[in-house]
């Protein structure tokens, strides 16, 4: 049987295990401001982190924390060097260990978090971590919206009526004497 919580601020700490064998759903935010590594790595962020979270097994009875998260953020524009708003979305199936070798047993589809010894997990450091990893390494404006003017560049021809002169000249006048 399933269960929701009601919307409100994400859970810092939570019991996975329980959480798991009780297939709870989170549908919460995290305040963005309290996302150090997130800010650092963006101009702003001024939106709250959405988080909807599944923790469930799957056929082969792996923990797992599955879900999504998104939020906006300000970054600069690698082309003109102004600020750019862009949507920052990621989507996610994790598989809850307590240890390395539980680690190297998971599927290849899950990504391993590891629980400390008593089943609890960092949910705002697990969620900023995919928000990090699904911000853009190269953020743009769209086509068309950069405050730069990109003029295009003036074509590279030559007149056919000049005359060049031909480096290899000098060496067929010394060949001749």
């Amino acid at each position: 049987m399933s269960r929701t919580m009601a919307e409100a601020q994400l859970p810092k700490r939570v019991d996975a295990v329980k959480l798991v064998d009780n297939n709870q759903q989170l549908n919460a935010d995290i305040d963005s401001k309290n996302l150090t590594r997130l800010l650092d790595a963006v101009v702003h962020c001024n939106e709250p982190v959405h988080c909807e979270i599944q923790f469930e097994r799957d056929q082969d009875k792996n923990r797992m924390l599955t879900g999504s998260c998104n939020t906006n953020v300000v970054m600069i524009c690698q082309r003109c060097l102004g600020e750019v708003s862009l949507p920052v979305t990621s989507r996610f199936q994790l598989g809850l260990v307590f240890d390395d070798d539980q680690a190297r047993q998971l599927p290849k589809r899950l990504e391993p978090v590891e629980l400390d010894e008593n089943g609890q997990l960092d949910l705002w450091v697990v969620m900023e971590d995919e928000v990090l990893l699904a911000l853009p390494a190269f953020p743009m404006h769209t086509n068309g919206e950069c405050q730069l003017e990109q003029t295009e560049p003036e074509p590279d021809y030559t007149d056919s009526d000049e005359k060049r002169p031909n480096p290899f000249d000098v060496l067929a006048k010394l060949k001749q004497k």
